[in-house]
């Protein structure tokens, strides 16, 4: 339960800072501290798991995967976000004389990078819950233990 309220609490804070960062620093902030505090309580929690799963001689082994799976999902986060500035955004994005027109369209480009890197998370958090919720239900009816079943 922990993972999933995680989970979504950290699409809740790209959302904030996709909707609202251009509000003010205090709104960026808020976002960032949702996003990197819960990433933290994720991350525990998945690493946590991947290690009772395994023999204790490839505890090191799934520690070495758990880092490169972070490493690996920063890098699409960055790569997606990167892709779309690249897209939209016209022009010299380092010239130092910015018109008005620019400004208003680097913001929102950079509001549409962060909607949609909200709208891809959103969508991996929700196909995990459901497929953790498969995997619950399914262990619990191999199991025989129906009272773990929740009715539909």
């Amino acid at each position: 339960m922990a993972a999933w309220l995680s989970a979504v609490t950290v699409v809740l804070g790209l959302a904030a800072y996709g909707l609202m960062g251009r509000l003010g620093y205090v709104w960026v902030a808020l976002a960032l501290v949702l996003v990197v505090a819960e990433m933290r309580v994720v991350g525990v929690i998945a690493g946590t798991n991947m290690l009772r799963g395994l023999r204790k001689v490839q505890t090191t082994i799934s520690a070495a995967l758990t880092d490169t799976a972070t490493e690996v999902a920063s890098a699409v986060g960055i790569a997606v976000t990167g892709a779309i500035l690249a897209r939209l955004f016209t022009g010299d994005i380092a010239g130092s004389h910015w018109t008005t027109e620019r400004s208003i369209q680097f913001r929102e480009t950079v509001t549409i990078a962060a909607l949609s890197r909200t709208d891809l998370a959103a969508a991996l958090v929700g196909w995990g819950i459901v497929r953790m919720r498969r995997v619950a239900d399914a262990d619990a009816t191999r199991s025989g233990d129906d009272s773990a079943i929740e009715p539909a």
